[in-house]
């Protein structure tokens, strides 16, 4: 008997989210086996599988860590998380040598030299947390525990970091938001209430995308490009395209169009304009859910027309009219966003722009459709710390919550506005993954600006070269921590991170480093962390979710990796019940929170200046993610040996016109400095961009990051062969610091470069 398709994935291991997309959720959880059977090659035993969470991306997919003789061996999909299905990516298996990276840092460091000397000395633990929780101690005692300034990247422990923060007292405590960029969340939070979508395209029929790459690199990444795929293959689903760049997913689509960078919203309203002016739109869905009259916005669109936008753009007003009536006449359909689009000096408003179309169309919480997220929030131990009250600085730059552009501190502390006793990073590392990072070095290594630097980290990043001590943090293999990300299937799940290991060496867990700082520091601070262990803090945080509880809360999460609700069905229209969560309830089309704040209120095309400047030999610089590439993908040697050299990439009409040649050195300048890089031609661009992948290039990390052929205890590392061609280019060095108004996010996709053949 031969099975189509739809067959074999119902029947196959990763069939829950398929079987669920017209059947319901079943109860394939309860029945499946913890973790499926896998056999070590050279014992013929069963190893034994640990289901946990991947923290490598926000993603946050489902794996088992499969341990052979106290050693993880090989990390695999977990079947029974209903996001990624059982099907992991290379950076998922590449965990392995993240946690025996034989470079790792494995017990705690003091600085022995000058600050970035590179001298180090040993120290033991109550040595290290005894020197921390003494300036701590002392900033809090002194009534100055807004000096304490922290960094925390997408790698930490988020929701501890908050209550550590919290029972301190610093309002500088800048977790990064784990879910999307600054701007994207910004935009979200003002226009529905939500700060992430969910767009359903395992049920759509038409995707428009504008400026997202998930078939390579995405905010939600495999549980997204699964479900595309899919719909795509079995639904027939169109995929339409505007980037500047020939991503996979621009390749991959129906129809690719070049766009200049920064213009997408104008291509958005000039379709919206098109929808709203052929009456082609959702006259309910405007009329009862959304807060501003469809007479007046049809008014306010007009001047978007597609011949204006055209001009700007490029893209040519016959394409976005054939498109915007496609859209608006296909159901279900749903634009999507991402990097591309929302990384600009007018990223907040670009992202408007594009989710209106969604709501001009009534695709918002349909089958199909943009639909709002669902997850479960968690509860945390009595007694709950209060938050501080925000200083004049913090509420200044971030008056739209606490999601706060990171990059901005090295400017706030190098030009005096935020004083600093104390600064801590957390898994993250400015030095390389901020923009203009030459100034970021200056103002971290300066102990005027900077005076006590603590880095809390598994290797010694180029940020933490720079620390007075360093703290080893474990790795999401080793540690503790509850997920519930967006569901995909539009059925919330909780899943658990569960150590499958013990930490390696002396390493610990921040939580672990937090309750005893808390200890040493006192003043009170130590009664918010009187709970008991790592596992009793979980357990709090599961409780208020009674379905969990029944099924054996903690205990079962730790057997399968993952709980959701077998009876539920995916729900659509949420937001009918209580309205969205927003100051009127409906769908802001008008934001008087803007309008209070001197910004458009309407979704508005902002032009960027110094794109409509651009003089001959001049090109906006665009940077891009490849799929094995992350903020810890560097110290992989099987990611590394994919992905280890980047090109320039340009376009033949700039080539031709700078003399540039494939395999040219070519340097790259703005008013911040240069770099320089091999070039590639290709036509896969806009004509005056030039694209840079991200990722590359680290002065710090080790020597697997630096391509340079070592002897350990991994006998591989001296058989790295790629040093030749050198640890590739970073680009932030010449990306200057350069925040959208509205929420702060950095402009990464705005820089203006000149071309110069070496």
């Amino acid at each position: 008997m031969r099975l189509g398709r739809r067959q074999f994935l119902k029947l196959g291991a990763g069939m829950a989210g398929v079987a669920a997309l017209e059947q319901g959720l079943t109860r394939l959880l309860e029945a499946a086996p913890p973790t499926p059977p896998s056999v070590s090659r050279t014992t013929g035993l069963y190893r034994r599988g640990v289901p946990t969470t991947c923290q490598l991306c926000p993603a946050r997919c489902g794996v088992v860590a499969y341990v052979d003789e106290g050693q993880v061996v090989k990390i695999e999909g977990n079947p029974l998380h209903p996001n990624n299905r059982g099907r992991i990516c290379a950076k998922g298996q590449a965990g392995v040598n993240l946690l025996y990276d034989p470079e790792r840092l494995l017990y705690p460091l003091k600085r022995a030299g000058a600050r970035g000397e590179g001298q180090w000395r040993r120290v033991s633990w109550d040595e290290a947390l005894g020197m921390v929780a003494d300036r701590l101690k002392a900033l809090r005692d002194q009534g100055h525990p807004e000096e304490f300034v922290f960094q925390a990247g997408t790698m930490a422990t988020q929701r501890f970091v908050t209550r550590f923060l919290d029972a301190y007292g610093t309002p500088n405590g800048l977790n990064r938001y784990p879910h999307g960029d600054t701007n994207m969340a910004i935009a979200q939070k003002l226009t529905w209430g939500a700060q992430v979508a969910v767009p359903d395209v395992a049920r759509t029929s038409y995707v428009l995308n504008f400026g997202a790459n998930p078939y390579e690199a995405s905010l939600f990444h495999l549980p997204l490009v699964q479900r595309l795929v899919e719909a795509r293959v079995e639904r027939g689903a169109r995929l339409i395209t505007f980037d500047c760049r020939l991503s996979n997913t621009a390749g991959r689509s129906d129809r690719w169009l070049p766009i200049h960078p920064g213009t997408d919203s104008l291509v958005a309203l000039a379709m919206a304009s098109v929808i709203m002016g052929e009456g082609l739109f959702d006259q309910e869905f405007l009329k009862q859910w959304t807060n501003y009259p469809s007479e007046k916005l049809t008014q306010h669109l007009a001047q978007y027309s597609p011949e204006v936008a055209e001009k700007a753009s490029g893209v040519k007003a016959k394409d976005i009219r054939l498109i915007a009536r496609e859209f608006a006449t296909t159901k279900p359909a749903v634009a999507i966003s991402g990097a591309g689009l929302t990384m600009h000096g007018n990223g907040t408003q670009n992202e408007r722009c594009v989710t209106l179309l969604n709501a001009i169309t009534g695709n918002v919480d349909v089958p199909g459709g943009y639909c709002l997220p669902r997850t479960y929030s968690f509860a945390e131990p009595e007694p709950i710390p209060p938050p501080p009250s925000r200083t004049e600085v913090t509420s200044a730059l971030f008056p739209f919550g606490p999601h706060a552009p990171l990059h901005w501190l090295s400017a706030l502390m190098g030009n005096g506005k935020m004083k600093v006793g104390v600064y801590m990073t957390y898994m993250h590392n400015p030095a390389y993954s901020d923009p203009q990072t030459g100034r970021v070095l200056e103002v971290v290594k300066d102990e005027r600006l900077v005076p006590f630097f603590v880095a809390v980290d598994s290797y010694l990043s180029e940020s933490a070269q720079l620390a007075d001590v360093i703290l080893p943090e474990a790795i999401y293999l080793e540690r503790w921590d509850v997920e519930s990300v967006p569901a995909f299937d539009l059925v919330p799940h909780v899943s658990i991170r569960q150590p499958a290991v013990v930490p390696q060496g002396e390493t610990k867990a921040f939580p672990d480093m937090a309750v005893e700082l808390a200890r040493r520091i006192g003043g009170g601070m130590e009664a918010y962390f009187n709970y008991g262990g790592p596992e009793d803090y979980l357990r709090a945080a599961v409780s208020g979710i009674p379905k969990l509880k029944e099924a054996g809360g903690l205990e079962y999460l730790k057997e399968k990796g993952v709980w959701y609700d077998t009876e539920a069905r995916p729900m659509y229209g949420a937001y009918r019940d209580a309205g969205f969560e927003t100051p009127s309830r409906r769908w802001e089309v008008f934001s008087s929170r803007l309008q209070e704040r001197g910004f458009p209120p309407l979704p508005t095309y902002q032009p960027l200046e110094r794109h409509d400047s651009l003089g001959d030999g001049q090109f906006v610089l665009v940077t891009f993610k490849p799929n094995v590439l992350t903020s810890a993908s560097a110290q992989s040697k099987w990611l590394s040996e994919i992905e280890h050299e980047n090109r320039l990439m340009l376009h033949p009409q700039a080539a031709e016109t700078k003399g540039i040649k494939a395999g040219d050195m070519v340097k790259v300048s703005s008013p911040q400095g240069f770099v320089s890089a091999r070039a590639v031609v290709s036509q896969g661009l806009h004509p005056r961009v030039v694209a840079l992948a991200w990722g590359l290039g680290h002065g710090g990390l080790g020597r697997l990051a630096q391509g340079k052929p070592f002897k350990s205890r991994d006998v591989d590392t001296l058989l790295l062969w790629w040093e030749k061609h050198g640890r590739g280019i970073s680009p932030n060095p010449v990306i200057p610091l350069a925040p959208d108004p509205i929420a702060g996010g950095q402009a990464w996709h705005d820089t203006i470069v000149a071309l110069d053949k070496v």
